[in-house]
């Protein structure tokens, strides 16, 4: 049994984090669940940015939205697969996954002249040159132990030395 904890009109997310949309009539809808592809984006955030798109899993009819939130919590929800809201949904996440990706409504938006908005999900541009290249590790100890090499740098053994 899953508690919504979020809901913000017929997006709702349960207490693990898992998103559904409710889709259809007020008088017939169904669940719909949504997959995110970038995590660490707050539930407003997700949805802001259209960051979701259906799985394909699906429930049955309900009579009211608040009809399938309460068999959502008790459990009482039959899953079903949608191969065509899969489709449209791969599809979806295809085209918002890009690193500029602006729902259009935040484009026209900033056309009408809106403070633009930075994708949450881009990191600072760097202040310098950078080597991409993880920092490499020294401890206490003999020379050599703990140490990460890097890379590119080319390191003669200790036996070839020797013989030289």
């Amino acid at each position: 049994m899953a508690r919504i904890k979020q809901r913000r009109g017929r997006h709702v997310m349960d207490e693990n984090g898992r998103l559904f949309w409710i889709n259809g009539p007020e008088e017939s809808c169904y669940l719909s669940e949504q997959r995110q592809w970038r995590r660490g984006l707050s539930f407003e955030e997700v949805l802001d940015w259209k960051q979701c798109a259906p799985s394909g899993q699906v429930s049955q009819r309900f009579g009211s939205v608040q009809a399938a939130c309460e068999a959502y919590e008790h459990a009482q929800v039959v899953w079903s697969q949608d191969l065509y809201l899969r489709r449209m949904g791969d599809q979806m996440a295809s085209h918002r996954s890009a690193d500029d990706y602006k729902p259009t409504v935040m484009k026209l938006a900033e056309a009408q002249g809106a403070r633009p908005r930075k994708q949450p999900w881009l990191l600072p541009a760097p202040a310098g040159p950078i080597c991409g290249l993880p920092p490499r590790r020294i401890e206490a100890g003999p020379v050599g132990e703990g140490e990460l090499p890097h890379l590119h740098r080319r390191r003669r053994s200790g036996r070839k030395l020797a013989e030289h």
